[in-house]
């Protein structure tokens, strides 16, 4: 009888193990399925694309596409870029079709329609953030958020600076840049070259004379943003008036008169811009910082600083976003944004690229003091952005080619301030009537 009790001992045991044994199995082998999922999902092959419309970026996104993979193996990242306006035209055709890039890099104001038509996703908690968290300027956060939601995360910055040669201003008795709109003018008479006939030989300050609406039209916003002006104004939500038909106007239709009609500072006929200043052929202008990289390829030896503007500032801006095409890709597109947008990483495209980033938070002091041309766009100023209504690119266009069909080329503006208010309220009144067709006149 002990002898059939212990066997049955025995073989409760035996069953006690076996049982033991499976669920320990089925439990690691749990584990093991829960751990081989997680390693497809890490090890599935993903490939992102990324548009631009600033191939000079192309090295920067290369890079961090690189190093990425380093450490994301299973991600193939695909850089490419195209001139603004075609890209701005692909962008334009590939979202409603679902057949853009995974990633694009879109004036917030371009973007607005296509996250009003759901083509570009909501930006995740972290990501969001770090746009709203005190990062960035107030109107650059602001720009990035529609109806307070966070769809773009803002990199890239445009903004301009007075570019002034030293050696030209030291000759001239001149021992600062200007700090003034009245120093413009007074700087251009004193800086300006002319050979014995009277013909301009350098001009003293060069001026955007011609252009699209992108051109001259923002480099005359810039300058009559410092008398407190702009092309438009927002008087209420939603509702704006041309704000440029008003003192601030005047002045700086004014001061270009004075230089190209009057004092002869400055010349159509003649180089202007970045290849004028290059060559020795102005004395100071205003522009961007990509400026600086083009000095050194093409003037390494040229002798010149830079200052901020008087007061105020225009900027031009991108934002990331991650589009409607993305789909199971989404979540590595985040991801591959959260990378670039890592501080070191991102300074690097301004150390990469000459271009700025639209945050505060980074330390560049260190770059400073290597690249001391840099500092000027750094200084707080006040800023001035594209507002967000789809009519402001026709205004803006239709306000440059008025100025430069009319406003810069006719001579009888000269000491003739009348007129030149006639010409500006008449410009006003097509400023005014887009708006009005567009429903965002304030009446």
């Amino acid at each position: 009888m002990k002898t059939k009790k212990s066997l049955i001992s025995l073989i409760s045991l035996v069953l006690m193990v076996s049982l033991a044994l499976a669920g320990c199995s089925s439990a690691n082998n749990g584990t093991s399925q829960k751990n081989t999922k997680d390693g497809e999902k890490q090890d599935k092959p993903v490939e992102l694309t990324v548009w631009g419309g600033y191939p000079e970026l192309d090295p920067w996104y290369k890079k961090m596409a690189e190093d990425y993979k380093k450490e994301h193996p299973n991600v193939t990242i695909n850089i490419a870029s195209f001139p603004l306006r075609d890209f701005e035209k692909k962008v334009a055709a590939g979202l409603p079709s679902s057949s853009a890039a995974d990633i694009v890099s879109l004036n917030p104001v371009i973007a607005l329609r296509f996250i009003q038509g759901k083509m570009l996703k909501q930006a995740p908690e972290d990501l969001a953030q770090i746009v709203t968290g005190g990062n960035y300027p107030e109107l650059i956060a602001d720009r990035a958020q529609v109806d307070n939601v966070v769809y773009g995360i803002p990199h890239q910055l445009g903004k301009g600076v007075i570019y002034y040669n030293t050696k030209m201003f030291e000759e001239a008795g001149l021992t600062e840049p200007p700090t003034s709109m009245d120093q413009f003018l007074e700087y251009a008479q004193k800086l300006a070259v002319k050979d014995a006939s009277g013909n301009l030989q350098r001009a003293g300050m060069s001026l955007r004379l011609t252009g699209g609406g992108s051109g001259l039209g923002e480099k005359f916003w810039t300058l009559l943003a410092q008398h407190g002006g702009s092309i438009v104004k927002e008087v209420s939500p939603g509702k704006y008036v041309a704000n440029y038909d008003n003192e601030a106007g005047l002045k700086t239709l004014q001061m270009y008169i004075d230089m190209v009609h009057k004092y002869k500072t400055d010349d159509p006929t003649i180089k202007h811009d970045a290849e004028a200043f290059e060559m020795e052929l102005a004395a100071f202008f205003v522009r961007e910082s990509w400026v600086i990289g083009d000095i050194k390829a093409k003037a390494p030896n040229l002798e010149y600083a830079t200052a901020p503007l008087p007061v105020a500032n225009v900027i031009g801006m991108s934002d990331f976003y991650v589009t409607n095409a993305a789909k199971d890709k989404e979540e590595a597109a985040w991801d591959f944004i959260r990378f670039l947008m890592e501080p070191e990483n991102h300074k690097q495209m301004v150390t990469m690229t000459g271009w700025l980033p639209a945050r505060e938070d980074l330390d560049f002091e260190d770059f400073f003091k290597e690249n001391p041309a840099f500092k000027a766009f750094f200084t707080k100023q006040e800023l001035h952005a594209y507002p967000t209504i789809p009519e402001f690119d026709e205004i803006l266009t239709k306000f440059a080619d008025r100025l430069s069909e009319k406003g810069f080329t006719d001579a009888s503006f000269v000491d003739n301030p009348d007129k030149m208010k006639a010409f500006l309220a008449d410009l006003a009144k097509d400023t005014n009537a887009i708006l009005k067709k567009a429903g965002h006149l304030a009446e």
